[in-house]
């Protein structure tokens, strides 16, 4: 490894650690002053999810580079499903798909890929698309906000759910992706605009500097930022999720771990790219097309489709980690 891709490697870890460090600062702070208000303080929430891709994706797009957003959507959300998904369910033995997820969150799931598909089959995500897609999260959110009484939640109940019956979905997905995060909370209002505003502008500095430390890393290997937008990036930001639903199958809270995964993958979806879009038209690019498109649909539909028998077995499990495996493989072109 040369001196310069191990700098640009380095730069780059360390700045995923402080994109979901300034993500926690921000989405804590945004939480207490709008969780007084059901859908505001739901849309917090839901935007806190995201907050690590959608800076990514804005960076991306304000330092010329719009060609990576999808990669880093698509990747994600495949990383998302299998990977996660393929982890939980290996551990858990039977991961259980509760009757919510099953009938509500899959829909939406499945609305947003369908979205998505047909944004980009142009090969290209314009502004007007951008801003359905924004439009249709706001729908999500609104429909999940009203499936319970939430107008009382907030970041440690999110970290800790007490309220299961109150509305799963996003609200859980804060929890499994930051841990306790949340717990060290400002306890006042000063306070907490102010880890608000620092976790602003941590997260604007992290993101530029990780997708500049992308390019340079894909510079020094000699091969497309797009390859490493697909791969590296969409898997670190898939770790969180990873570690949370262990953790939370470890404590045997299985019905937490599909809602996770189910609403964060819309919310991927529909949010970053639409934000994205509204700032710069997104070019879908071959190995999107070729690759990314295709997988994410069958990943959703592979996901969907065990939505009806309610289970993952630990044997899905494996395949749906084979299935990853394979994706690597046709985005590097192995063969």
């Amino acid at each position: 490894m040369s001196v310069e891709l191990f700098i640009w490697l380095l730069i780059f870890a360390v700045s995923l650690a402080a994109l979901l460090i300034g993500a926690v600062w921000f989405s804590a702070a945004a939480s207490r002053f709008l969780n007084k208000a059901a859908a505001a303080g739901f849309a917090a929430i839901a935007v806190g999810a995201a907050l690590p891709e959608l800076a990514l994706a804005l960076a991306a797009v304000l330092s010329g580079r719009p060609e990576l957003v999808l990669p880093i959507v698509l990747g994600s959300s495949v990383a998302n499903i299998f990977l996660v998904v393929g982890a939980s369910a290996a551990a858990a033995k039977n991961l259980p798909i509760v009757r919510e997820c099953a009938e509500a969150e899959a829909p939406l799931l499945a609305g947003s890929a369908a979205i998505l598909w047909f944004s980009a089959a142009d090969g290209i995500v314009f502004f007007e698309e951008g801003l359905l897609m924004v439009v249709a999260f706001l729908v999500c959110v609104v429909f999940l906000a009203a499936r319970g009484r939430i107008n009382r939640f907030t970041p440690r109940d999110i970290v800790a759910p007490g309220f299961l019956a109150a509305g799963r979905g996003l609200v859980e997905i804060v929890g499994a992706r930051f841990g306790r995060g949340f717990d060290g909370h400002a306890k006042n209002t000063a306070r907490a605009l102010l880890r608000g505003m620092a976790g602003a502008v941590l997260l604007a500095l992290a993101a530029i500097f990780a997708v500049e430390a992308l390019a340079g890393a894909a510079t020094a290997m000699a091969i497309s930022p797009v390859l490493l937008a697909f791969s590296v990036l969409a898997a670190t930001a898939a770790l969180p999720e990873i570690w949370g639903s262990l953790k939370i199958i470890a404590k045997k809270r299985y019905e937490l771990v599909m809602g996770n995964v189910f609403s964060g993958t819309a919310v991927n979806v529909l949010l970053v790219t639409g934000v994205a879009a509204m700032f710069s038209p997104l070019p879908v690019g071959a190995s999107a097309a070729a690759v990314g498109l295709p997988f994410f649909a069958a990943a959703v539909a592979l996901l969907t489709v065990s939505g009806f028998s309610r289970k993952i077995s630990s044997g899905q499990g494996w395949l749906y980690l084979f299935l990853y495996l394979l994706f690597l493989t046709k985005i590097f072109q192995v063969f």
